[in-house]
Formats: structure tokens, sequence, C-alpha cells
């Protein structure tokens, strides 16, 4: 099954589209998240993390700061302006 993903980056102010072939949601959002960190790495930090950066992490946002905004299922036709992430 193919799946439509978008994540977030706030810091950083990007939307990035990806679309991935998965067995289920959960399987998808991993692969898109792969996706996304290979397309953006991560900003190596000079500073410790701070104690809400911590807290942020502990409710489920990614350490990356990449947020999942978006999953669909893939209609036959495609849609405009998502790339497709490398098979893994």
């Amino acid at each position: 099954m193919k799946w439509l993903l978008q994540f977030y980056h706030e810091r950083r102010g990007v939307l990035a589209g990806y679309g991935v072939e998965a067995s289920s949601p959960a399987e998808a959002v991993l692969l898109g998240r792969k996706a996304v960190l290979a397309e953006y790495p991560s900003i190596p930090r000079s500073s410790r993390v701070s104690l809400f950066e911590r807290a942020q992490r502990i409710e489920g946002q990614d350490a990356s700061g990449w947020i999942l905004y978006r999953i669909v299922k893939d209609s036959e036709h495609g849609s405009p302006g998502v790339a497709q992430a490398p098979a893994a």
C-alpha cells in the first residue's frame, strides 16, 4: 500500500513530503522518518539539551525536531509535489 507523508520542522520552517510503500501506517511513518532524516540531517549542537527540549521528547516529539504533519493513503493518480522516498 502506498502512503503520502508530510513532516514539519518548526525551527527550520520546512515542510517535507514523501511517498512510501508500506503495509501499515506505523511502518510508513518509520520509512518516511528515515527519508526525511537522510535529506535533512541533524545539525550538531554545541550546547546541552535544555529542560524544555527534554520535556518535548517525553511528550513524543522526535529528538530531531521533525513532526509527522499528515499521512494519507496514496490514490492511483498520485499527488504533485511529493517526492518518492528511496526503497529501504
